[in-house]
């Protein structure tokens, strides 16, 4: 009779598991993506409609392929990283085009009095 397993023993011992991909960091950089659209949308409201231009359409696009890429930890990191990047640039930008807006509505104003 051959001795018992030990059910520890190195050829019993499961192989050591990743840590789950971050779903929730993968929903926030999605939802704060989607919430960029915001600034855009008040522009187009006020007649500004070259904002439309600067809808933050990749930092959404990543966003949701983070999501569908959910099983691959590694993937779901990049991914978060890529929506991110997309998503800081974009405020950037944004902030860059509502100066010279402001600038001009501010010269509007104080020139017409």
């Amino acid at each position: 009779m051959p001795p018992p397993l030990d059910p520890l023993g190195p050829s019993q011992a499961p192989p050591p598991a990743e840590p789950p991909a971050r779903v929730g960091g993968a929903v926030a950089a999605l939802v704060v993506a989607v919430l960029t659209v915001v600034g855009p949308g008040l522009m187009i409201y006020l007649g500004f409609w070259f904002f439309l231009l600067a809808v933050n359409l990749p930092g959404i696009g990543f966003g949701i392929a983070t999501l569908t890429k959910l099983p691959d930890r590694a993937e779901v990191e990049r991914y978060i990283r890529y929506t991110w990047a997309c998503t800081f640039i974009y405020v950037a930008l944004f902030v860059v085009f509502v100066i010279p807006v402001a600038v001009l509505f501010m010269m509007v104003l104080f020139l017409s009095h």
